[in-house]
């Protein structure tokens, strides 16, 4: 080494010494276990945070250089440090609204949603509906509840309450007076009105036919579903969900985002999707547009580049779109092979026109036949438009064809998945509807990995038995129920590694929406959205992940929970 290299490497140490000198943090993390989620990365000790990012990561030593007099430290004990979750399809304020309504997520049986029920009527005697959502199909004998089933809930209000993944709902005979449903109604659209042996209706509803009732229930006001928000932002707080990307939503929607962001209120990145379908007018469209391009794509808190699709249903009801038929229904039955949402040419047309107008586009696909169509419209849009590079994605697959596996990876398609919906506790109609046959292919999250997909995690809250990420981590890599049911797991071929699921939770959902420049793993320069858990995901036993739980979570560099401490 010449002597002119050797001054330049001491004057350049002696420059960065100056710089960590001179650049103090105003919170440090320290004695701690961080999972960068940078791939190959070793853990690190600590982070040093100024302003809303990350000044560094390094050894407690390292760190401790950018302490100054005004520097928060937190001793996180030895626990382990990752970025925050990034839940990549939610209904926020529809889950947040749950959460002032009858709330059946932790309901176990029949009896228990009778219970809950009959409480929330008692504890609110103003109420003039009762409304609310969680009950699973796996409760009731012929998957859906009916008056009999039901008739222990004690009230002549009128009752309409959603099934847990919100694609069918229960009412009770005041309300279906109300909606003038009898034996006489007759339903054509997507979705059904459930009779019984006699003819009459049982009170369950499927798909759009539940907004022949639903749409009669008072809508919330503004102010409510803003109060709603705040109610759910800090539950979402508390499980270390400092992203989400909504499934659904309207420009009204947005603006209760845009009202808290104005007022220093929402903690969390929000990016918007606005529903489309067979409806969506042009007007609609230049008005999604508009609000796209005011936004932008550089705005760090809040985006609104999204289009969500339905193109088919659930399994549980029968609406999911299949190449074949269900297991459990016969070649005549009307929804032999399920129900597709739009026509494939609408869907096609739609997708191909906001594909070319750079708005990236989700659609809801569980069935087979529904994930097959939408891989073909995404191919059919970039033919058409030559677009490279959209991060569109299908949201569910719960079921695929496995000749559909590498076409992810062709189209650069995102498989986005929500593991807490193969909980095994929650999937005997399930698992009936589909057939033994197709069962290897149920959920397959290990499958879509070594194709090649790019796989992102999420929780659709509220149509889930849980929003919490460690719910669904849980399920991810065990297949099991945390009580241990099945044992070695329900098709075990489809487990992930811890790491994996991690990945999928974190830095992939900051990757879908093309923010993973600043976001999604901790590395300098990112923002400082950290959380900390009790345990240690990756050195646990795997079955105590579901016992894991959030203990301090950081947002843009400020704690906005914290159960570290206490």
């Amino acid at each position: 080494m010449n002597i002119r290299k050797l001054l330049f490497l001491i004057l350049s140490v002696v420059l960065l010494g100056a710089c960590q000198q001179a650049q103090k943090a105003d919170l440090i993390l320290t004695n701690a276990r961080i999972w960068t989620g940078v791939p190959g990365a070793p853990l690190q000790q600590a982070i040093a945070i100024s302003g809303d990012s990350i000044l560094a990561t390094g050894s407690t030593t390292e760190i401790g250089l950018y302490k100054g007099e005004q520097t928060k430290v937190i001793d996180c004990g030895g626990k382990l440090v990752t970025a925050g979750f990034n839940d990549a399809h939610i209904h926020f304020l529809g889950g947040s609204l749950g959460l002032t309504q009858v709330e059946l997520s932790s309901s176990k049986t029949a009896e228990d949603v009778i219970n809950m029920t009959n409480a929330f009527i008692n504890e609110n005697p103003d109420a003039k509906w009762i409304t609310g959502r969680g009950w699973q199909y796996t409760f009731y004998a012929s998957g859906m509840p009916d008056h009999e089933a039901m008739k222990s809930i004690k009230t002549d209000k009128p009752i309409f309450i959603r099934a847990y993944d919100g694609h069918s709902a229960w009412a009770n005979q005041a309300a279906l007076k109300l909606a003038g449903i009898d034996r006489t109604t007759r339903y054509t659209g997507f979705g059904e009105i459930v009779f019984d042996a006699s003819g009459e209706p049982t009170g369950a509803l499927k798909e759009s036919a539940m907004e022949l009732v639903g749409k009669l229930i008072p809508p919330p006001t503004r102010e409510e579903k803003l109060n709603a928000l705040r109610k759910g932002l800090a539950y979402a707080a508390s499980l270390g969900i400092t992203s989400a990307q909504n499934a659904s939503g309207s420009p009204e929607e947005l603006s209760l985002y845009l009202e808290l962001l104005k007022n220093n209120e929402l903690t969390l990145r929000y990016a918007a999707a606005f529903s489309a379908g067979s409806e969506t007018t042009t007007s609609d469209i230049e008005q999604f547009t508009r609000l796209k391009d005011s936004i932008g794509l550089n705005n760090r808190m809040m985006r609104a580049d999204a289009i969500k699709f339905m193109i088919d249903g659930v399994i549980e009801s029968h609406t999911g779109a299949m190449i074949g038929k269900y297991d459990d229904l016969k070649e005549k039955d009307p929804l032999a092979t399920g129900q597709l949402a739009l026509s494939v040419e609408r869907y096609k047309e739609l997708v191909t026109e906001f594909d070319a107008r750079g708005f990236r586009i989700y659609t809801h696909a569980i069935g087979d036949k529904g994930v097959r169509e939408s891989l073909n419209a995404y191919e059919h849009a970039a033919n058409e438009n030559q677009t490279r590079d959209a991060r569109h994605r299908v949201e569910h697959i719960e079921t695929i064809s496995p000749e559909d596996y590498p076409r992810f990876k062709q189209l650069g398609v995102m498989a986005s998945m929500e593991p807490i919906h193969a909980d095994p506790g929650t999937i005997a109609v399930w698992e009936k509807s589909i057939g033994k046959s197709r069962l290897i292919n149920s959920f397959a999250w290990n499958y879509m990995l070594k194709n090649g997909a790019s796989l992102v995690y999420s929780s659709d809250w509220p149509a889930a038995i849980s929003i919490n990420p460690i719910r669904g981590i849980h399920v991810a890599v065990n297949r099991r129920t945390p009580e241990g049911y099945p044992e070695g797991g329900w098709v075990p071929e489809q487990k992930i590694t811890m790491e994996q699921a991690m990945y999928a939770y974190t830095y992939m959902g900051a990757y879908s929406s093309f923010e993973e420049k600043f976001k999604g793993t901790i590395e300098a320069g990112k923002l400082a959205d950290v959380i900390v858990f009790s345990d240690d995901l990756f050195t646990i036993e795997p079955m105590q992940t579901a016992n894991t739980k959030v203990v301090l979570t950081v947002f843009g560099g400020k704690v906005i929970y914290d159960k570290l401490s206490n």
